[in-house]
């Protein structure tokens, strides 16, 4: 008995890219995919270097490679979490959101200059002008955070300007989540610059503890968003 096995036809396409249509909803859409694969998995890594870093039994020039790693992987997240605001509020506009034309434009050209300052704050770490920036990056967290968890509270108790519950809790579980990294900067500013005493951990325990707690919340309310969006649930 023989057996014939029909292939599938595709139609034939006259160049590369002609007929295809790409919706840029779906593009940003993608991009938000991206963005939280990044920020959750660079994120892991970091904390895990981290860990390393912090063993008491280290010498000095080990903690400070992984220590060097760490900072390296670090902008992966750093860089999404900046990205995932304009992003964010692009699919937002689309969601009942009034953002849009020259507002959203002035929205991603505000976070390109963000992006730069966090940039700028790694590759110039040491310096005055680092540690000036530095500033004004933890003044532009406080102010994004009050911007997301007074827009997200205003729409659940409302029902305006966005009506989907599940969009207004989760654009106030961002201002959470841009809190808890507040909370994390202030944490490092806190912890003594070097080790109290030979063979002591990098960060001490006082500060060790709730930062470890705290970056547990952060990949806790990333899931919870990354859930509401794909299942809209309310």
């Amino acid at each position: 008995m023989t057996v014939r096995v029909q292939m599938p036809r595709f139609p034939k396409r006259q160049g590369a890219f002609v007929g295809v249509h790409i919706d840029p909803f779906r593009a940003v859409a993608f991009l938000h995919v991206v963005l939280f694969a990044y920020w959750l998995g660079t994120d892991l890594g970091v904390f895990i270097t981290s860990m390393g870093a912090n063993k008491a039994d280290l010498t000095g020039n080990a903690r400070e490679r992984l220590r060097k790693a760490s900072g390296r992987i670090d902008m992966g997240p750093r860089t999404a979490m900046v990205l995932m605001v304009p992003v964010g509020l692009t699919l937002a506009s689309n969601w009942g959101l009034p953002l849009g034309g020259m507002a959203l434009a002035a929205l991603w050209v505000a976070a390109g200059a963000w992006l730069w300052l966090v940039w700028m704050i790694y590759l110039r770490q040491g310096t005055p002008w680092a540690r000036l920036l530095f500033k004004v990056d933890l003044g532009v967290r406080v102010l994004a955070t009050l911007a997301f968890m007074g827009l997200g509270i205003t729409c659940l108790v409302t029902g305006s300007p966005v009506e989907s519950r599940w969009l207004a809790t989760k654009i106030t579980l961002f201002g959470v989540l841009l809190l808890l990294g507040v909370l994390v900067r202030i944490l490092l500013l806190m912890k003594p610059p070097v080790p109290p005493v030979p063979g002591a951990p990098f960060v001490p325990a006082p500060f060790w503890n709730p930062l470890r707690l705290t970056v547990f919340a952060i990949w806790g309310l990333v899931l919870v968003m990354a859930f509401l969006g794909v299942t809209k649930p309310f």
